[in-house]
């Protein structure tokens, strides 16, 4: 079903009866070029497609209620670029996992390295197939919707710390006070849920802290946590207890990056987008920026072993050229 906002309804026939409200993921396509609005909704067949020819249009119905599985941009359009409507996309809190694809005759290597930077899900180039895009969208959505699975998301502490970072159980976003009490959480989260008290000074604190500053931390997360967990010390010991399931982007990342390690070209894609982006930018601390190297790692081998399970000559040659761009992000 292809669904047009009313600046666009002439382009399209009314929606039929077949289509049930909710019954198909809805995925947002925005492009100043109406043959390519038209020619991506029909081959994103058996998805709601509501398309806007410009970015404004688009934020406006989604500040209108309007929650898109994926969202499909060009990046050259008049009044407002795709990498600013993506920035404006991810300021929407309803918005901020929703996968974000480039779809652009933008093809030198600074916009591609742009675009990744801003996390991207991905870079299709045109002009473009319909099996590359139908490929795209189906392991983008097919991540969404296991981020998204009431039956793994409700009542669980969904932690984004990968090109991004949010805290929340449910509709409700935790919200804290200082940068390190985030790391704190994490580095707890990342050890098993406790660590030594000279580990966490060690890890947290670039050099040496003052006695009392560990257990204003503490008392902070505490105050971030509420009745979702605990945390205290102990025996110099640092110790969290959560009352609801974890739900953590790096665990995810890791565990597909490990399912990829069998080379199928799906189970590397799946990966590669797993990868929200920077650990934790703009955060320090040892932890952190050794924690923050290894995961951008392991992205790296993904990148590299896309290449080889591509198939095809083009398949391979966009994956080399991902590759090559993500190397030249300075």
């Amino acid at each position: 079903m292809v669904r047009m906002p009313e600046a666009e309804r002439s382009e399209a026939s009314a929606p039929g009866p077949a289509a049930a409200e909710g019954a198909q993921p809805v995925v947002a396509v925005v492009d100043d070029d109406e043959a390519v609005r038209t020619l991506v909704a029909r081959v994103l067949t058996g998805y709601e497609v509501h398309t806007f020819d410009r970015p404004q249009a688009a934020l406006r119905a989604f500040a209108g209620g309007l929650k898109p599985k994926l969202i499909i941009s060009d990046v050259q359009m008049p009044g407002m670029n795709g990498f600013e409507l993506h920035s404006e996309v991810r300021r929407m809190a309803p918005l901020r996992g929703v996968p974000f694809v480039y779809l652009t005759a933008m093809d030198d290597r600074s916009s591609l390295r742009r675009g990744m930077v801003q996390g991207a899900d991905d870079y299709l180039t045109k002009p473009f197939t319909p099996e590359e895009l139908r490929a795209a969208v189906a392991v983008r959505l097919k991540r969404h919707e296991s981020l998204t699975d009431p039956a793994t998301s409700e009542l669980a502490l969904a932690v984004t710390s990968l090109g991004g970072l949010s805290l929340a159980v449910g509709d409700e976003r935790l919200m804290w006070e200082a940068r390190r009490v985030v790391t704190l959480l994490l580095f707890l989260l990342d050890n098993g849920g406790g660590a030594s008290v000279a580990a966490v000074r060690r890890e947290l604190w670039a050099g040496a802290s003052a006695d009392n500053h560990l257990h204003v931390l503490v008392a902070r997360l505490r105050k971030t946590l509420g009745q979702h967990g605990r945390v205290g010390v102990a025996d110099e010991h640092v110790w969290s207890e959560m009352r609801v399931p974890v739900r953590w982007d790096v665990a995810d990342f890791e565990a597909a990056a490990t399912r990829a390690e069998d080379g199928e070209a799906s189970s590397i894609e799946a990966a590669i987008a797993a990868y929200g982006g920077e650990f934790l930018s703009g955060f320090d601390g040892p932890w952190v920026e050794a924690r923050r190297a290894e995961l951008e790692g392991r992205y790296i081998d993904l990148l590299e072993a896309a290449i080889e399970a591509a198939p095809g000559g083009s398949g391979r040659r966009r994956a080399r050229e991902r590759f090559e761009a993500y190397l030249d992000l300075d």
